[in-house]
């Protein structure tokens, strides 16, 4: 499948963006068609952990969450559509910027209900950001407070202006106060008696929040996770008619198998599945097209990039750093990863390549092309030396590393292999380790690993996205991570404190003095490689249009993140999605 402009099939409506802050509408509810009475079930995939240690605490670690098609069951205040940069409603009604930018107003649809038969109120959407105030999201850096004005009206007052107030705002999918209301009591509590996150009384509520497990799960969507219909190997995601949604969707079940590519290739071989972001090798997507299905092609916005542990001596040093990204020929690894749709980062930033171009200037950047020479200087500037062809540390010891890599990823273990060879054959003895995929996040948090591969990039319309994950949350927020200094000392612009940057980068309401500070970020990054995009995926998700559904004419979805703003579970909502007339 090609991706078009074409007219959507379905009505928009404008609402703020991020270019006109000020700007808002109100959108009259749509008039929905009731679905066709039929016992049809929509098939998808995505891997979860099952209890004990799959659960339901939707802010944990763990939880059963199911990515995106959690928004089938748990509605978000709007959804987001990249080819107009628009939001549009959802639990909201509409949403105004107060004329001195410092509060959003948030009215909410009336007459919502949730599917235990509860009306859906302010104090629900206050109840969730309570939660994430727990949790330390990084919403509560721009927003200071979050009160209920009415029923069906929230005042967020910002703590700094910024242009993703937005998406910080609208859209978190929104759970009740009758599961997480007694920790939101709580907090509210200690926040009014001044003792706030570095209190121990804070500590012993985001502890005791940790080990919470609702045995339920509420629903505001067409749909709802009942923990009964939660098995090793799928999810059933039943119809929720208590919805406002109930109505204009047209599959009476939603089904997410539990599983990466070899636990869900057989499945779209006997073609049961209707869509997966799931990255097949070649030889497995020609067959599926041979069978019909079709695939969707999305930009290459992320990837997997190579982790360094500083911890492990010489990664301490920058140019060692530097010297294994001239080491590494990125492009043969994105050739090799997954043929077709794997390709290697032109630029270690950090971002991908088209938002680094439109982001910061290129030319400034250093370009780490397959250099043997510049990284044997710098490995020799280093104090390391090549003695009888292999690299030996100052004390005469051989320089010898390990790479993990999940090995249920085929694209993530090829690169791998291919990357250990590489070094391997410079004289940096490089050992690949296949772990199991639930064990990658955790390695790296605690410092469990030399070199690792994971996620690099976003593919959210702001960069400081992109720098949450390998700097934040596995690095400054973890118990160990990378073990990259967060405050850097930088011959560009002196003494910085880097997780700060990445807060001030969508500070404001002028993009110009944003892209300053994102490229400091860039330019440090660059600089200090505390890790190397290795490649970006130009990403195919496959579908069952034509074969079991019928996906409509609007190909313009096919612009959103199929991870952050999924286009499939849009099409759910809006009704354009359907089962394929027998």
């Amino acid at each position: 499948m090609v991706i078009t402009s074409c007219s959507p099939a379905v009505t928009t409506t404008t609402t703020p963006t991020s270019t006109d802050p000020t700007k808002t509408t109100t959108a009259a509810p749509g008039t929905t068609t009731p679905a066709p009475a039929n016992d049809a079930v929509f098939a998808g995939g995505w891997p979860y952990a099952t209890a004990p240690t799959g659960h339901f605490n939707m802010f944990i670690p763990n939880a059963i969450e199911l990515k995106f098609y959690r928004e089938l069951h748990q509605l978000p205040l709007a959804t987001y559509v990249a080819k107009t940069d628009t939001y549009e409603p959802m639990l909201a009604k509409d949403w105004e910027l107060s004329a001195d930018k410092n509060s959003l107003l948030v009215n909410l649809k009336p007459d919502v209900l949730w599917q235990t038969g509860d009306a859906f109120t302010a104090k629900d959407v206050w109840t969730t950001f309570m939660m994430y105030r727990i949790v330390g999201n990084p919403v509560w850096k721009y927003v200071d407070s979050v009160t209920e004005k009415s029923a069906t009206q929230l005042e967020f007052k910002l703590k700094e202006q910024t242009t993703m107030i937005y998406r910080y705002v609208l859209r978190k999918p929104i759970v009740d106060y009758k599961t997480y209301g007694e920790f939101a009591d709580r907090a509210a509590a200690l926040i009014t008696a001044g003792k706030l996150e570095d209190s121990a009384e804070w500590k012993t509520l985001a502890n005791d929040f940790t080990n919470f497990r609702p045995t339920m799960v509420n629903a505001t969507g067409p749909y709802y996770l009942d923990p009964a219909n939660v098995s090793q190997s799928h999810v059933e995601l039943v119809k929720n008619d208590k919805s406002f949604l109930a109505g204009k969707v047209n599959f009476a079940q939603v089904r997410v198998y539990n599983g990466d590519v070899p636990d869900l290739t057989p499945l779209v071989l006997n073609t049961e599945v209707d869509y997966l972001t799931h990255q097949f090798p070649a030889a497995s997507m020609a067959t599926f097209k041979a069978n019909g299905y079709k695939t969707i092609q999305l930009q290459g916005v992320d990837g997997i990039g190579l982790y360094i542990n500083e911890a492990v001596q010489p990664m301490d040093k920058k140019g060692v750093r530097q010297a294994l990204a001239y080491i590494i020929d990125r492009n043969r690894v994105g050739e090799l990863a997954l043929p077709g749709i794997t390709r290697g980062a032109k630029y270690i930033t950090g971002l991908g390549d088209l938002m680094t171009e439109t982001w910061v200037d290129a030319t400034k950047l250093i370009n780490y092309t397959v250099d043997a020479a510049k990284a044997t200087s710098l490995l020799e500037a280093e104090g390391l030396k090549k003695v009888n062809g292999v690299w030996t540390l100052a004390d005469g010891k051989p320089f010898k590393l390990t790479l993990q890599a999940p090995t249920t990823w085929s694209d993530a273990a090829t690169a791998a292999s291919e990357i250990a060879q590489q070094l391997t054959a410079f004289g940096i003895a490089t050992t690949f380790e296949g772990i199991d995929a639930n064990s990658r996040q955790a390695n790296i948090t605690e410092g469990n690993f030399q070199l690792a591969l994971s996620f690099w990039g976003t593919a959210q319309p702001h960069p400081m996205f992109a720098f949450e994950t390998p700097l934040l949350v596995s690095n400054a927020k973890a118990a160990k991570g990378l073990s990259y200094p967060m405050k850097q000392d930088t011959a560009n612009y002196g003494a910085i404190d880097m997780e700060q940057l990445i807060y001030d980068a969508a500070k404001g309401w002028d993009v110009a003095a944003q892209k300053v500070i994102v490229e400091k970020l860039v330019m440090t990054i660059n600089d200090t490689v505390p890790y190397i995009p290795i490649y970006s995926k130009w990403s195919t998700n496959l579908s069952s249009n034509g074969v079991r559904t019928d996906w409509g004419t609007d190909e313009t979805l096919y612009l959103n993140s199929a991870g952050d703003d999924n286009f499939a579970v849009l099409k759910i909502l809006n009704g354009e999605l359907k089962p394929l007339a027998k």
